[in-house]
């Protein structure tokens, strides 16, 4: 699951990752240029993507970072 997390976080990022690739450190707004509408699309598409239920938009404005992020999905049911 990870690697496919990252994956999309990648595709849909409208920007580009300084290094190239992404890890946990990443983070969503400042290195890859998400804004908070971004953000949910992301969720959705991963939520869709992992058949996870639906992510509490007050928990989702606490991610700041792919490890943030993939955290949250493992709380929701995804694999770590």
């Amino acid at each position: 699951m990870r690697e496919e997390a990252c994956a999309l976080v990648t595709a849909m990022a409208p920007g580009e990752p300084a290094a190239g690739a992404v890890d946990d450190g990443t983070r969503l707004t400042a290195d890859l240029g998400y804004d908070s509408v971004r953000l949910v699309e992301l969720a959705m598409a991963l939520e869709q993507r992992f058949a996870l239920p639906a992510m509490d938009f007050d928990e989702l404005a606490e991610v700041r970072t792919v490890g943030d992020l993939l955290g949250l999905l493992a709380e929701h049911g995804g694999e770590g």
